[in-house]
């Protein structure tokens, strides 16, 4: 009897996201100018836009990593960096943000980290960031709001329309830590998957949401008895998010201009909450659009204002694509080589 071929999932899966880069560079028609652009500013503040860059992804993989250990979790710190950055990365690829915490679930299991454990943790950091940009936005709002209802009246209500969609997770993700809502939720899922008759493991996905409902409740009491670590989230997730719009200004002095930090910090962050529910990957074209409304009054030329945005893009954007491409590719590698030696290993033994 031949042995049955096993199906190559992890090539498979590194194969995809080769593709997904090939396709998002087609479709990104201005990505291809992007380089040259960037070759004729300022080499400094270039440099100083990937630093800011670099340290916003530790500052994420730092948060991730002291959650973790606030639950007992023993996770190296590089590896909650790595974590940090294929989060952001797979909420920049997917529409509305959605799949960054799940891809942080599968990869924080093969740390033998378990779901209910890591989703517990996801959701905290989720909320921190959440709740700081929120209060960011409002403060750059009640900073702003003179001189924008003198010079731009219209965006005030788009702006408080981002606030307030933004701030709907402030209130439902602490929803989910209440035992009963959870049990609801779960219950609800349950019902479905009975419904579902056509799935063959049906009675084992529902065992598997008992179990992840017992897991995520019992990790959820330990931060309610731990809430100084919640609120070292918020506080580290603060500067963070500032150093996240500061990029905005080292842009702008990239190409020579020398304008109010505070004015471009709290524009940025209004623009961002303004453009970040649209549900398309990176909400790509919304922030394109939302740049030009936001700073269009900033710049001479429409030319001038048009490299502004791809300058900005790709600090914020794509380099952080590219970069969390790159890791899952490599990351992916390594782990199907691992996986091959521990196999190897365990045959051996036998």
């Amino acid at each position: 009897m031949k042995e049955k071929k096993k199906i190559p999932w992890g090539l498979i899966y590194v194969g995809l996201t080769v593709v997904v880069m090939i396709v998002f560079g087609l479709v990104n028609t201005e990505f291809a100018g992007m380089f040259s652009v960037i070759a004729n500013l300022s080499l400094g503040f270039v440099a100083l836009a990937v630093l800011m860059t670099g340290v916003f992804l530790v500052t994420e993989g730092g948060i991730i990593h002291m959650l973790l250990r606030a639950q007992g979790e023993h996770v190296g710190f590089w590896t909650t960096v790595k974590i940090g950055l294929i989060g952001i990365y797979y909420s920049y690829i997917t529409p509305s943000s959605t799949g960054g915490q799940p891809a942080q679930v599968v990869y924080l299991r093969r740390d033998k980290v378990s779901v209910g454990n890591s989703t517990a943790v996801l959701f905290v950091k989720f909320f921190a960031y959440q709740l700081a940009f929120v209060l960011c936005t409002v403060a750059s709002l009640i900073y702003m709001y003179p001189s924008l209802k003198r010079d731009d009246p219209q965006l005030i209500p788009i702006v408080l329309l981002g606030i307030a969609i933004n701030g709907l997770w402030i209130i439902a993700i602490p929803l989910l830590f209440s035992p009963k809502i959870l049990k609801k939720l779960c219950g609800g899922v349950t019902k479905l998957l009975l419904k579902c008759t056509f799935l063959k493991k049906r009675e084992t996905y529902i065992e598997k949401v008992h179990g992840f409902e017992a897991d995520f409740s019992s990790y959820t009491m330990k931060f309610r008895s731990k809430m100084r670590y919640v609120l070292l989230a918020i506080l580290w997730s603060i500067p963070q998010v500032i150093l996240q719009m500061s990029v905005l200004y080292v842009v702008f002095r990239a190409f020579s201009l020398d304008l109010p930090y505070g004015e471009l910090l709290c524009m940025q962050t209004m623009l961002q909450a303004s453009v970040c529910f649209i549900p398309l990957p990176g909400a790509s074209g919304a922030q394109e659009l939302g740049f030009s409304m936001f700073f269009k009054s900033y710049f001479a030329s429409g030319d001038i204002l048009y490299t502004a945005v791809l300058v900005w893009r790709f600090f914020t954007y794509y380099i952080i694509v590219l970069l969390g491409a790159l890791v899952v590719v490599i990351d992916q590698l390594v782990f199907g080589c691992r996986r091959k030696q521990e196999a190897a290993l365990s045959a051996g033994k036998e």
